[in-house]
This record gives C-alpha cells, structure tokens and sequence, in this order.
C-alpha cells in the first residue's frame, strides 16, 4: 500500500520513523484504516527530538528534566515500559513521528506532485487522499474517567489523570472551570447578603447596596486572578509546561513549505520563506480579508438590531403572540453560527497562506462582535441563543478512501 511504501521510503532528519501499521479494510464506508503504533525504543528518540519532560528518580534529585535517551536509567517508571508515557504524551509523539515523514525528490501519491522536503500526511490530509487522522479510545482509562469523572459529581476532579489521557490543554481548561465555579461561591453569597440588607429598603439604600457590591466584585476579581495565576503555575510545573522552550528552537509546522536552507539557530536544514513575501500577502490579502469579515459581522448585527425593532413593533400593534418576538433571536444565533463556520474557513486558508496569526485574529475578533451583538440585544431586551479528542493508549488511526489507495 501506497503509505507504507511511502513510510520506507521517507526519512526523518535522523533516521526512518520506525512505525508499525496495521491496515483494516472497513466495508461500511469503503475505506482502508492504517493503525499506526511505535516501539518504545522510537518512541524514547522521538521524545528526545521533542525535548519531552519526565520525572527523574528521586535518587537522582526528582523533579523534571529533558528526556535523553542515553540517560533513560535516571527517569522514573522506565522498569514498566508501557507505563512510561502517558496516553497523551504516546499520542504526540506517535503524531509527530506520522507528520515528520518528508517527500523525497520524485515523490508521487496518487496523483499529487510532492516538493522536496514536504510534510506528505498533511499534505494529503488536505488533498483528500486521507480522509482523516485520529487518535483511538483506550476504553479501559475512558471508563476510569467516566466512573470517576462524569458520573462523580461529589468527588473533585482528576486533573492527573484528565492530563495523562486528554493532554494538559484540555486539563487546564477544566482546572479553571472548577476553580472559577468555586470561586464564585463567594461573590454569591456577599450578593444574597447585599440583597437581604438593602434590597428591601428605599431608593437610597439600593444604590448604596449596590456600589459597595460594585466595589467588592473589583476586589474579589483582582484576589480570584492572582489566586488563578498560582494554581496555574503550580499546575504547569506538575505537568512539565511552565518553561517552553524559545519558538526559534521548535520544529516548524508540517504544512509550512519553502527551499530548504540550513538554519542559523539550529544547523539543520528546515524550511523557509521570505519575510517580504508574507509580509506583502498579509497587507495586500489578510488584511483586507480580515476587515472584510469583521464589517460583514458588524452589518449582520446592526441589521438584526432593526429587525428586533421593527418586529417589536408590528407585535405590539397587530398583538402577535409573544414567543414570536424571539424570531429575530434565534436568526441572529444562527446568523452567528454560519459566520462561525465561514470565518474559520478563511483563517485556515490565510493561516495556510501565510502565517498562524491570521488564524487568531479572525476568529478572535469575530468573536468579540458576536459576543458585543448579543449584550446590545441584552440591552435592548432581547438575548441571542447560545465550550475532546479522543484519545488512545498507543495508537493512531488514518482514514483513507479505497480509491486513493488504490491510486498509490
């Protein structure tokens, strides 16, 4: 098959990938699937390539340093090698070895020219060739978690074991969930106070009430953001990304192409491009695209702001029954929704073209009107309608359709 041959043939910048795939044929959707896993000894020397922090034995000083595979011996839980890694951590290093398999001059998949030097499953990913690439379940943790996890609404969260199956993002995410809920309790209850001692008086005991809860909901802010910042940290440093390395020293992108030339920071041939050609696609493209899309969100909002109106209206004068005065409601959320899928669209096509920022700013600032339409209709009385991948033990899954296997 066309992705093995390419796997033999394609080589990382120290050596071949070392893979193993399993290829399936599923007759439901006239696919191949090519399950891909790693031994431990490429999984040690892709961990090495991406500075990967584990825990040295408490002999050797514990705490957290760079894997180096020459040194396997001074890191803690190296007796039971399918222990080693984490879910996660096997994830990223299986992905990283799969996206590092680089084109060779004259290389062919069915039908696509490859350059040079070209990450070829992204490549494909994007072509088509593969319909999609995804980690698998590990049923045995899944279950865990969800014993543990979802159906313990007592209990608080796992957070070591969310990271060691989903990944730190996703744990950090769900770290500050549950702190800022907690948190909320006491705002909440100074609320409730505020409310029993002056929500019964006289005009001037409300206003009273209500600027020194003002003045409180400041000061708790301010306490709950430094509370949240050393959690963090603390967090970041039990999981091993408080200190990330500079991005001058990390890999670039798969799907970032260019002619190689020999890197000053690192000394191996990567990819590059002009800076005066990104620089002259993003004022002449991004830009405009961006601005673009941000006045196309700004004209949705305004126009529905006057179709809530004039709706407000006609309901008033003809009495039309009140749950049609949601209308404009639920078009704007929808409105919101299309914008969502078409703005991302655009930055991942700008992200392509150019840089990663573009991908960002679209989304970001697109964002931020929607948010700010649906407070304007708050204002106006009426409110719109409106936060993981999978994971395996070991291994990762590619959908490929049966005619582009074929084709290779």
């Amino acid at each position: 098959l066309w992705l093995g041959f390419l796997a033999s043939r394609s080589r990382l910048r120290a050596g071949t990938p070392g893979l193993v795939v399993h290829v399936r044929h599923h007759s439901s959707s006239d696919s191949y699937g090519f399950y891909l896993t790693a031994p431990f000894n490429v999984l040690m020397k892709a961990a090495e390539e991406l500075h990967l922090p584990k825990t040295l034995r408490a002999e050797y000083g514990g705490g957290l340093k760079e894997f180096v595979q020459a040194e396997v011996d001074y890191f803690e839980g190296t007796d039971y090698q399918d222990h080693f890694f984490t879910t996660q951590e096997r994830q990223w290093l299986v992905l990283h070895l799969l996206q590092t398999l680089r084109a060779t001059q004259g290389d062919t998949v069915a039908g696509l020219k490859l350059i040079e030097g070209q990450a070829i499953v992204p490549k494909c990913v994007a072509a088509g060739v593969i319909s999609q690439v995804f980690p698998l379940h590990d049923q045995t943790a899944l279950h865990k978690l969800r014993k543990t996890w979802v159906r313990s609404f007592t209990r608080t969260q796992p957070l070591d074991s969310i990271s060691t199956y989903f990944g730190v993002k996703i744990a950090m995410y769900f770290a500050w969930l549950g702190h800022y809920t907690t948190a909320l309790i006491v705002p909440a209850i100074v609320g409730f106070t505020f409310w029993v001692c002056f929500g019964r008086g006289d005009q001037a005991m409300e206003d009273v009430g209500f600027v020194l809860f003002s003045f409180f909901n400041v000061l708790w802010f301010s306490v709950y953001l430094e509370a949240w910042k050393r959690y963090c940290a603390e967090l970041a440093y039990r999981w091993g990304t408080l200190d990330q390395r500079d991005e001058l020293l990390q890999e670039p992108r798969p799907l970032f192409t260019g002619p190689l030339e020999v890197s000053k920071v690192t000394g191996r041939l990567e990819p590059t491009y002009p800076l005066w050609k990104r620089n002259l696609f993003r004022y002449l493209v991004s830009v405009p695209v961006i601005v673009l899309c941000l006045v196309c969100v700004f004209i949705v909002m305004m126009l529905n702001l006057k179709l809530q109106d004039w709706w407000d209206r006609q309901i008033e004068a003809k009495g039309y029954a009140f749950c049609l005065s949601y209308l404009p409601k639920v078009l704007l959320a929808v409105g919101i929704t299309l914008l969502d899928e078409a703005y991302y669209k655009v930055a991942c096509w700008l992200n392509d073209k150019v840089s990663i920022r573009e991908l960002f700013s679209v989304t970001f600032l697109h964002c931020i009107l929607s948010s700010r339409s649906r407070k304007v209709k708050r204002a106006t009385g009426s409110t719109a309608d409106s936060a993981a991948g999978d994971r395996q033990r070991e291994g990762v899954g590619v959908a490929v359709p049966a005619g582009a296997a074929a084709a290779g």
